[in-house]
């Protein structure tokens, strides 16, 4: 696995800030916060950040670019559990054995601000809004599992890669805007049909018939790891997506 240590990331710079972890912190208290952080690591695209069952000593917040966490079935299929943006924060839920139970694939470039497990313990004693603010990161994450598990079991095809689309696009808009052309609407958008397929549990074959439908029905517009969503709210109607759950993670903790 190649990276590199970065020491030129400043958290008040940071632009997802206010969704990640240290978002409940203010001005003043943000160079104390920033203390707690242990490294700054740069990882390719194409490398393997870490493999599902290996233990792990720390959690990050992805600083910039974007990842695959998933798993790999007895099969040789492939699970995609989440694609992760930047301010998520990532590998504080383990098993009893400190395992983190999946892996994680770098799609682009990426930074991630590293908080080692003594730090994060010293920070959750010392600063209880950041304590309460992984608390409610955990639950947000929790909440958006169950609505994943709900579009995997409960949907057609056609709803769940609808519900796909929508909650990765509004994501994206609202995480990763440099990856967002707000002119055009356009986005840069990480997964190619089979990985869509990996997502929901359908055939690449499926994945395609069910995006012709898109473009032929004026919902959306898409080229090589670019997409376009022409028909929001009749897209979001095909697959009960909530904006909401994007635009406002933390309303039901608050």
């Amino acid at each position: 696995m190649s990276n590199s240590c970065i020491k030129d990331a400043n958290c008040d710079e940071c632009t997802v800030r206010s969704r990640a972890l240290f978002g409940a912190a203010n001005k003043d208290e943000i160079r104390i916060t920033q203390g707690y952080r242990d490294k700054h690591r740069y990882f390719s695209a194409g490398d393997t950040l870490h493999l599902e069952q290996q233990k792990i000593d720390y959690a990050f917040t992805l600083y910039s670019g974007c990842l695959m966490l998933y798993n790999d079935l007895e099969n040789g299929s492939r699970q995609i559990l989440r694609i992760a943006l930047p301010g998520d924060f990532i590998g504080f839920s383990r098993n009893h054995k400190g395992e983190l139970p999946y892996s994680i694939k770098v799609i682009t470039d990426s930074r991630i601000c590293m908080f080692l497990d003594t730090s994060v313990q010293k920070m959750i004693k010392e600063q209880p809004e950041i304590a309460k603010r992984l608390i409610d990161l955990q639950l947000s994450d929790a909440l958006s599992c169950q609505q994943r598990l709900l579009n995997l079991g409960q949907k057609t095809a056609t709803q769940s890669l609808a519900y796909l689309i929508m909650e990765l696009y509004s994501r994206i808009r609202v995480q990763s805007p440099k990856s967002f052309d707000f002119d055009t609407g356009e986005a840069f958008f990480p997964l190619n049909q089979a990985d869509m397929g990996d997502a929901l549990g359908l055939t690449k074959v499926h994945i395609n018939r069910v995006i012709i439908a898109f473009k032929e029905q004026g919902l959306i517009a898409c080229g090589h790891k670019k997409l376009k969503v022409i028909n929001e709210k009749e897209l979001s109607r095909i697959g009960q997506f909530d904006i909401r759950l994007i635009e406002d993670p933390f309303r039901h903790f608050s």
